[in-house]
């Protein structure tokens, strides 16, 4: 075989692989970490790509990163500093091939529901929780969209993706009672007055 014909094999071998990548999971932020304070709610936006076939996402979980087999079994996060909940699952989204979009990109909105995955921070907590988000999807010939959909166009189900991911629970800072403001100014204004009165007498004497 010669070195033009192999060479031109790998470029198609290439090029067939960049037709028929694999689904990929992207958190919102990149890094996946995140922080709120005690008592609120916070979350992750993500995007998802997929341009084989026609890939349903099915739910979301947030599970600490020894959680083995996946995506079957999800141990929880060690501190625990909350509960999570799956926004993913119950948008019915689908990624594929035209006439659907190969990519979905929804950014975290815990009124709209949107996003992958919202973790409320128990009020109290502090300190910060690491895992992954595990995103479960099924994958079909044919769009659910299309008319002519049917069950048996299911190709698999249960396929997951995981992004690293993590949340911080901030100290709340605390601030000072008006009452202790008003100790406060009054302490000081004993000391502004004594120092005005040891001046008054300091100079009194040189006089």
């Amino acid at each position: 075989m010669n070195k033009t014909l192999m060479c031109g094999l790998l470029a198609g071998c290439l090029l067939l692989t960049a037709a028929w990548a694999d689904p990929i999971l992207t958190l919102n932020p990149a890094n996946g970490v995140i922080s709120g304070l005690p008592g609120t709610t916070v979350g992750w936006g993500f995007t998802f790509t997929n341009d084989t076939n026609y890939a349903v996402i099915t739910g979301s979980q947030f599970c600490a990163s020894t959680s083995s087999p996946l995506p079957d079994i999800c141990f929880p996060l060690a501190p625990n500093l909350g509960t999570y909940a799956d926004f993913a699952g119950a948008q019915f989204l689908v990624a594929g091939s035209s006439p659907e979009n190969s990519v979905i990109s929804k950014t975290f909105d815990d009124t709209a529901l949107t996003g992958i995955v919202s973790f409320d921070i128990d009020p109290g907590d502090s300190g910060t929780a690491s895992g992954i988000i595990v995103l479960t999807y099924d994958l079909f010939s044919v769009s659910p969209n299309d008319p002519a959909f049917s069950s048996d166009d299911e190709l698999s189900s249960g396929n997951y993706l995981t992004a690293a991911a993590s949340v911080t629970a901030v100290p709340v800072t605390a601030v000072p009672e008006p009452a202790s403001l008003s100790l406060l100014g009054a302490a000081w204004l004993v000391v502004v007055l004594g120092r005005i009165k040891s001046y008054v007498v300091s100079y009194t004497s040189i006089c």
